[in-house]
């Protein structure tokens, strides 16, 4: 009963999945984030150099890159979440991260993903920015109420999604 009405919901939140302060979008250093290329989203500067970056929504892991520096999610709603944890860290080939889930892993709202080291990151002259990005918002199914605040706490709330009706 109770999934049957969480399944039915219109709504959701999409919450910080690591401590720290609040960056828009738009002012990513990274143009492939800052002109919305992947879509709409929001930043975090984390406040701390050794992290468990948590699951942002309830859902499923759809993707998780073989360098462990994104991970994408599905969420109950159908929002295609990307986490991208740094800037360039592509090119530490997994060095600094450590995954705790697999693809396809059903995870819940909290869930611990992925242990960084931040401040092994920044000592390899990476960005330590993470980028949380609804990757499918061009499909103009949702609509976005914005709540984060300058400075979030893994697992505070950064904003409500609305579906639309269809």
């Amino acid at each position: 009963m109770l999934g049957r009405l969480f399944r039915n919901s219109k709504k959701e939140n999409v919450y910080a999945p690591i401590s720290g302060r609040t960056i828009n979008i738009t002012d990513v250093p990274d143009p492939v984030f800052s002109q919305k290329m992947m879509g709409e989203g929001i930043a975090i500067d984390p406040d701390i150099r050794i992290q468990t970056i948590v699951a942002p929504v309830a859902g499923k892991i759809v993707h998780l890159a073989a360098t462990k520096h994104a991970f994408g999610i599905r969420s109950i709603l159908g929002e295609d979440i990307l986490v991208h944890v740094g800037l360039d860290t592509v090119e530490l080939k997994g060095k600094g991260f450590e995954n705790l889930v697999e693809e396809g892993d059903k995870v819940k709202a909290g869930q611990p993903i992925e242990h960084v080291d931040f401040a092994y990151i920044g000592k390899q002259g990476k960005g330590t920015v993470v980028p949380i990005v609804i990757t499918n918002t061009a499909e103009n199914k949702f609509m976005f109420n914005w709540c984060a605040p300058e400075t979030v706490m893994a697992g505070e709330s950064l904003i409500l999604v609305s579906k639309r009706h269809e």
